[in-house]
């Protein structure tokens, strides 16, 4: 593998950070996190990241889905790194946002090192973490002068030499707060209990934290195992055990007056293609633009309307039941001409007889919105989405009980010259 690039010696000031974005809500981005997102010209975001978090990125930022969500394919660390490289050196400031905290569990720490050996400086954004923020979203405090005079944070997706001494971390008697552990917790219990932890200490896993599809399952420590199960208890999710557990609410924590939860954004997709692509490639160009925890917020999917009876892109709208909408030559040249830092392309020019098509029909889709994610091209097909507050507001005043599952069926897009 060839040598990632140095960082610049011409004097450029390209600037990089390493930046936490928190849980999951939105509003626990810090300020510093937004200061830095909104001077950024290239955002490197990992699948855990909510997609809410990226409209404090600027318009015309780039953004890059990365992956690393565990036990699922992502892009290797070493490219990750490249890439960052790679941008900086063209002397474009470079943001890498990252879930929760950079240097708890994330590979910031390598990361970081690597960037100060190729001698960049990088500027640190720490964001709250997890294993503080799911057990506080159920009123659990980690530490606790009655309870537990500290807390150990422990990884459990590891196996054989790899994996925590259970035994060591059972006799401290302090909360266990552990990241990653859902597929291996029967034999993570099993090992604390043979350690002699008491089978009835108080635990928690909670899945989805802050976010309005948290969910969570209170149980003994010999009772967790089938009692997530029983409740089909997915990751990403943070088991918390100890005494502390036992001050947890019953329910849920109801989302604060204000959040996001109340007024979540929608979501528009604008798709180029060429003929005769598959629905698997447009679902693969999806992800690989949007990231896996954005497409409950997709309302709608816009082409150009020669792509109309496209049958891939009939299929994939049919599948979500997602309206989709086109747009004229017209419309998409209006557009083109109000937005000059809209992507451009000869090569679609030619094809379509319009410079751009997804970026254009994506805004076109959310009249008074904004681009969220520029223009990505994956395997014959172009991504898009632009993001509309108003509109998502607007569906919530109507029927204040919808779920954020369901879809706007109905839609007339609007002619914009």
């Amino acid at each position: 593998m060839s040598r990632p690039p140095s960082a610049p010696t011409d004097g450029t000031t390209a600037r990089a950070w390493l930046i936490g974005a928190g849980p999951g809500d939105a509003e626990l981005l810090t300020l510093k996190a937004v200061r830095a997102l909104a001077q950024a010209d290239v955002v490197l975001v990992d699948d855990l990241v909510n997609p809410d978090v990226l409209q404090w990125a600027r318009v015309d930022a780039q953004i890059v889905h990365v992956g690393k969500r565990g036990g699922q394919p992502s892009t290797p660390q070493a490219d990750i790194v490249a890439m960052m490289l790679t941008h900086l050196c063209a002397g474009r400031s470079v943001a890498r946002l990252k879930g929760g905290d950079p240097f708890v569990f994330g590979r910031g720490g390598e990361e970081l090192q690597a960037l100060r050996e190729a001698g960049v400086q990088v500027e640190i954004v720490s964001g709250i973490t997890a294993g503080i923020a799911a057990p506080a979203a159920l009123g659990v405090p980690v530490t606790h002068r009655g309870f537990a005079q500290g807390a150990v944070f422990v990884t459990g997706h590891g196996a054989g030499e790899d994996e925590p001494d259970w035994r060591a971390l059972a006799a401290t008697r302090l909360t266990l707060v552990i990241y990653m552990g859902m597929r291996r917790l029967d034999a993570i219990v099993a090992q604390l209990l043979q350690a002699g932890m008491t089978p009835g200490t108080p635990c928690a896993a909670i899945a989805s934290a802050t976010l309005p599809a948290q969910r969570h399952v209170l149980a003994s420590l010999e009772a967790l195992p089938r009692a997530v199960a029983d409740a089909q208890l997915g990751a990403p999710a943070i088991v918390v055990i100890g005494e502390v557990v036992s001050l947890a609410s019953s329910v849920d924590a109801a989302p604060s007056v204000g959040s996001p939860h109340d007024a979540p954004f929608a979501l528009t997709l604008g798709i180029g293609c060429k003929r005769g692509v598959t629905v698997a490639q447009i679902e693969a160009a999806v992800h690989a633009a949007l990231g896996a925890r954005a497409t409950h917020r997709i309302v709608r999917v816009a082409t150009i309307a020669a792509k109309a009876d496209e049958p891939a892109l009939i299929e994939y709208c049919a599948r979500r039941a997602l309206p989709l909408v086109t747009f004229g030559i017209q419309d998409i040249e209006a557009c083109l001409a109000r937005h000059e830092t809209l992507a451009r392309s000869a090569t679609v020019h030619a094809h379509a007889h319009v410079d751009g098509v997804c970026e254009p029909c994506a805004l076109l889709a959310a009249p008074g919105g904004h681009l969220l994610v520029r223009k990505h091209a994956h395997d014959g097909v172009t991504v898009a989405a632009a993001v509309d507050i108003a509109a998502a507001s607007a569906i919530r005043m109507t029927n204040p009980t919808v779920d954020e599952t369901q879809r706007d069926g109905e839609y007339a897009p609007q002619r914009t010259s």
